[in-house]
């Protein structure tokens, strides 16, 4: 009789314990490390190839109403094509790679305050010398004919807000580059991508049970989630099994249902979803302001999905592969076993 409630515990308590403790390692491998973000977003032939993209479609509409302060009256998106024009792939990776390292020490910190800026000095140094005329031909190209009455020069930046009739682009750019350097005198060296720090855990009691998750904690969180699942599972063992053999049939064949869940998502995710497949996601379109990508683009996002679903599939393997071999090694122990006379 002590069978069928061993039963009910296993399938209401204990697989679903060992489902999430395996889950958990597998995650747990390499959602906090640093060096598995650096590895997704360090690849300069993704950055040549979204500026490649931005470039063959600057002649579109982008649809960006995001506006400089210091900078005001430019329109976004023809300072956005300049930039396009005139950034290199390496300043983009180093800006990415730098939003990660501020991500981290944020999650790391006791106050959990989260401040996110990029590295204008670099852009500010390259605008005022060999990027000048380039950035002033890419902007005035870009800038719309101004409407009828509309006073072309932005006051405060001095640079134009529109092309007045009869201004080409070769003059627009001339003006442009001669009242570039005062406009970069405006903008700070650190520009911040949020009017004030966002707190990443609002409240004592968030920031104490967040700080489970950060890396240093994450061993505990995990151990503490293993022994609660191995209490259960060892707990219904012997509630279930009257001997020796018993108890391992049924620690065994526990741990193998979910170890063998753990070990296909593995191997669906390492092998059935191609980083390529990724790319119908409608949120990948709009990072590239397209809804086709070019063949290096696509190529390009392919490899770095790739890149990081391969790693995520390798926790789960192992886990898996782990579990189910300590799971067959228990049932292999029972068949060793003689079943015992009942007492």
């Amino acid at each position: 009789m002590r069978k069928i409630p061993a039963m009910i515990l296993i399938i209401v308590a204990v697989i679903p314990l060992l489902l999430a403790t395996l889950c958990f390692f597998s995650v747990a491998s390499w959602v906090l490390q640093r060096s598995f973000y650096r590895e997704l977003l360090g690849d300069e032939r993704l950055y040549s190839a979204l500026l490649a993209e931005a470039r063959a479609r600057k002649g579109q509409n982008w649809h960006m109403d995001v506006e400089l302060p210091e900078l005001r009256g430019v329109p976004s998106e023809a300072l956005a094509k300049a930039l396009a024009e005139t950034l290199s792939a390496g300043y983009l990776r180093d800006q990415a790679l730098a939003l990660v390292e501020q991500f981290f020490a944020a999650a790391e910190s006791p106050t959990g305050e989260l401040e996110l800026s990029i590295d204008l000095a670099p852009v500010k140094v390259l605008l005022r010398g060999e990027g000048r005329e380039r950035f002033a031909r890419a902007l005035a190209e870009a800038l719309p004919a101004c409407a009828s009455g509309q006073d072309s020069r932005n006051a405060p930046a001095g640079l134009l807000r529109c092309r007045s009739p009869g201004m080409d682009a070769i003059s627009a750019a001339r003006v442009i580059a001669s009242a570039l350097p005062g406009a970069l005198d405006r903008l700070p060296d650190r520009y911040p991508l949020t009017p004030q720090p966002l707190q990443l855990f609002p409240g004592p009691e968030a920031r104490f049970w967040a700080g489970f998750l950060v890396t240093a904690r994450l061993v505990w969180a995990g151990l503490i989630l293993t022994a609660i699942a191995a209490a259960f599972w060892i707990g219904a063992a012997f509630l279930g099994g009257r001997d020796r053999r018993e108890v391992l049939a049924f620690l065994g064949w526990s741990l193998f249902v979910p170890a063998l869940l753990v070990l296909l998502a593995g191997l669906a995710i390492r092998f059935a979803i191609p980083g390529r497949s990724l790319l119908q996601l409608p949120l990948i379109w709009e990072w590239v302001l397209a809804p086709q990508a070019s063949g290096e683009l696509a190529a390009a996002l392919a490899e770095t999905f790739g890149t990081a679903l391969h790693t995520v599939a390798r926790g789960f393997l192992v886990s898996g592969a782990v579990s189910i071999g300590l799971a067959l090694g228990l049932i292999a122990w029972t068949r060793s076993l003689e079943p015992e006379p009942p007492g």
